[in-house]
């Protein structure tokens, strides 16, 4: 994993160990900023590009949500060194053109002025820098809908489903515009188009889901496929989402957070660029 330059000028958590879902495999909190109850700022890799500095998220605790604020640990000591005392603002567009959240928000206010093109532009940056960022993907699938991009829209409603909740909602719409679809070459060995039409993306207060077995078995099959990005990606969500269920739940499903993430770091070595496992 590629450590930032300025590394130093922050306090890590010397003896953070990955042992459950939130916050997810790659993110390494430090203690600048910290507002305590579990609501911290930490280092994040996204995946697949852990030979690339890491961006600084920010974990809402409560909420098990994951903002990705800062696009790299220099533009968050930047806007903590601003912010003197107080707690850092979320940086605009203008001050981080990188921040995937940025990107986001300004892309939320070009769809509101109608400005697809820009709305498209902004999203396909944030998914660059992010490609886990769940709630810019299912954005950027209704604008290639919109404006006819097809294939890039299957392409891009597969990744939002596979993406993992901290990022952004369940992509219900993405889904039932998926089930719609006729048989395209380009992604019919993919585990989660083979599925699409027996997923229900709803979870909680169930004593079943047959969701849960399905998305299993696709991480099988892209771990098949050496499809090593999907695979950690989904497993991530996975783990996430049998994580809020009940604990007998969770013993119905053979689910046990520990020796789920311990397989999360196994997978994750066979990433392009190298586990996701951070030792300091």
């Amino acid at each position: 994993m590629q450590l930032p330059v300025n590394l130093l000028e922050v306090s890590i958590h010397n003896s953070w160990k990955y042992q459950a879902a939130f916050p997810p495999l790659g993110f390494v909190p430090f203690f600048e900023n910290e507002l305590g109850n579990g609501d911290t700022f930490g280092l994040y890799w996204p995946i697949g590009r852990e030979n690339i500095e890491p961006i600084v998220a920010e974990t809402w605790h409560d909420s098990w949500q994951v903002q990705p604020t800062y696009s790299t640990l220099s533009s968050f000591l930047a806007a903590s060194q601003k912010a003197e005392e107080e707690y850092p603002k979320s940086p605009s567009i203008d001050e981080d053109p990188a921040s995937p959240r940025a990107l986001f928000y300004a892309a939320k206010e070009s769809v509101r002025n109608q400005n697809v093109d820009s709305a498209i532009m902004l999203l396909e940056k944030a998914t660059t820098v992010l490609p886990e960022y769940t709630d810019a993907q299912s954005l950027l699938w209704a604008q290639y809908v919109r404006v006819g991009r097809t294939a890039e829209a299957t392409s891009i409603a597969i990744q939002a489903i596979i993406s993992p909740p901290c990022f952004g909602a369940r992509p219900h719409k993405a889904l039932r515009w998926l089930c719609s679809q006729q048989e395209t070459l380009f992604v019919e060995d993919d585990p989660i188009w083979q599925i699409r039409n027996k997923l229900k993306l709803v979870y909680g207060g169930t004593k079943e889901n047959t969701d849960y077995p399905l998305l299993l078995t696709a991480i099988h099959q892209y771990l098949s496929q050496s499809h090593f990005v999907q695979a950690v990606t989904l497993m991530q969500t996975y783990a996430a989402l049998l994580s809020s269920e009940t604990v007998s739940f969770q013993e119905r499903y053979s689910f046990e957070s520990k020796e789920f993430s311990a397989w999360q770091v196994e997978v994750s070595s066979k990433l392009p660029h190298g586990s996701r496992y951070f030792q300091f």
